[in-house]
């Protein structure tokens, strides 16, 4: 049965989802839509007492740089399902991924140019007390250097405590007033989580 179920969780992802380009990640619950320096993230995550699914929208930065596919914003779903019957399952299938085709458009609107993103991960930043020392304010650290906002580069890269997240930021602190240098270091972390990733290499940067 469990091999039914994932297919028709593939089958509804696929139908629902490739028209927006969408790609299955190998043969896992992930598909991925991507941007270049960013992915449009779905997840069908399985049940973890039974064969069941739920829904997990999100956003990822590659340019964060953050080794791993992280959810750099996520959106949350209440969509579950359990697999009861074939049809019964079929049908849930297909609403929790249209459900996830609306929550996809949302993120495509939401970050569909670069300055709508700096403007989101700066505001973030500035908003957690807890965060804005960590990979908060490390985001928004790259994101205001990709966008020639120098002083709130150093800002949020100085004010970086958490020790995860130091090592990431002090190479940038020192290329803040060099723009040309501080691009081409956050395109190696786009190049190697792309590779990470098993995505095609970019034909030319993307900053």
């Amino acid at each position: 049965m469990s091999e039914t179920h994932n297919r028709i969780i593939a089958a509804a992802a696929k139908v629902e989802l490739s028209p927006l380009g969408f790609r299955q990640k190998g043969r896992s619950r992930l598909w991925l839509a991507d941007h270049g320096s960013w992915l449009n993230v779905v997840e069908l995550t399985p049940s973890r007492w039974s064969k069941g699914v739920s829904l997990m929208n999100a956003a990822h930065w590659l340019w964060a740089g953050h080794g791993f596919l992280s959810f750099s914003y996520a959106v949350p779903s209440k969509c579950h399902a359990e697999f009861e019957t074939e049809d019964q399952f079929r049908r849930a299938a297909k609403g929790i991924a249209r459900v996830a085709v609306t929550t996809a458009i949302e993120i495509e609107d939401k970050f569909s140019s670069f300055e709508a993103t700096v403007d989101f991960v700066v505001k973030r930043a500035r908003e957690s007390e807890t965060m804005r020392p960590s990979w908060f304010g490390y985001e928004a650290g790259i994101a205001s250097g990709l966008y020639d906002r120098h002083e709130d580069a150093e800002y949020f890269l100085r004010g970086i405590t958490d020790e995860r997240v130091t090592r990431h930021a002090k190479p940038l602190l020192s290329l803040i007033d060099k723009p040309e240098s501080f691009r081409s270091k956050v395109n190696e972390p786009v190049a190697q989580q792309r590779a990470t990733l098993k995505l095609p290499p970019l034909d030319r940067h993307p900053f």
